[in-house]
C-alpha cells in the first residue's frame, strides 16, 4: 500500500527515547541494535498482529544478511504514560507472545501528533515500518498497512543496496612475528645415537687395572 501518495517521504527517523521491556532506557534511532534495522511502528494495541507479520517478514530478510540488520517493533505511547513506569511496561508487556517478541519491542512515550508530523503519517489507525540506517537515521524505505508483493520485493531491494554500502568489517590485526634471535640448542650425540644429558661433560676415565692383571 503506498504510504506517501504524491508527497515525499520523510528523510530521516526523528530521535526519541525508548525503553525495552526489561526496563533499559535507549536513545533511537543510535541504539538500534544492526546498522540497519526494520522500525516497525505502530500506535493502537489491536495492530500488533499485522506488526508481527511486518516482524516475520524482516526477520525473514535479515537471517540473509547476519549481523548486518535487525527487527524491532515501537509501540508509540504518549509522554503521559510515562509517569506510570513500570506499569506502562508490563501492560505492553502482557500482550508479547515470546521472546523474540519481547527483545525486539522498544516501547517510545513521546508526544504523538508532533511525531505524526515528522514522520508525514496522517492517522494512528495503520502500522508503518521504515528502513532505517543506524548511524544516520536515514529512512532508505517505507511502507504502510497490509504487506503486498510489491512491498516485499522493494524492500529486498532496498536492504541489498544499503548492505551494499556498509563499510566492511575490519579483519583482524595479524599477530607481529616474533623477535626472539636465540637460536635453538640442538642436544649433543653421543656415539651410541642417544642424546647426551650432560652436554659438554668430559669422557669419562678408563678403569684401572686390578691387581690380579699385573704378572709378577
Amino acid at each position: 500500500m503506498a504510504l506517501f501518495g504524491s508527497s515525499s517521504p520523510p528523510e530521516t527517523f526523528p530521535e526519541v527515547r525508548a525503553t525495552d521491556l526489561d526496563g533499559k532506557e535507549l536513545t533511537l534511532p543510535a541504539d538500534l541494535p544492526a546498522p540497519l534495522a526494520l522500525v516497525i511502528v505502530l500506535f493502537q494495541d489491536d495492530l500488533d498482529p499485522l506488526a508481527d507479520q511486518w516482524a516475520r517478514l524482516g526477520d525473514e530478510i535479515a537471517a540473509q544478511h547476519a549481523g548486518q540488520m535487525a527487527v524491532v517493533e515501537t509501540p508509540v505511547v504518549g509522554r503521559g504514560m510515562k509517569l506510570f513506569g513500570s506499569l506502562a511496561t508490563m501492560g505492553i508487556r502482557g500482550q508479547v507472545d515470546d521472546d523474540a517478541e519481547h527483545a525486539r519491542t522498544l516501547p517510545i512515550y513521546v508526544d504523538k501528533k508532533p511525531f505524526r508530523k515528522t514522520l508525514k503519517l496522517s492517522k494512528e489507525a495503520d502500522v508503518y515500518p521504515f528502513l532505517v540506517e543506524r548511524a544516520t537515521g536515514a529512512i532508505l524505505w517505507a511502507g504502510e498497512g497490509a504487506i503486498d508483493m510489491h512491498e516485499v520485493q522493494s524492500l529486498e531491494a532496498a536492504v541489498s543496496a544499503a548492505i551494499s554500502r556498509l563499510p566492511a568489517s575490519p579483519l583482524p590485526e595479524a599477530e607481529p612475528p616474533s623477535t626472539d634471535t636465540t637460536p635453538s640448542m640442538a642436544p649433543r650425540d653421543t656415539p651410541g645415537g642417544l642424546a647426551d644429558p650432560a652436554g659438554d661433560a668430559p669422557d669419562a676415565a678408563p678403569p684401572e687395572a686390578s691387581g690380579d692383571d699385573v704378572k709378577g
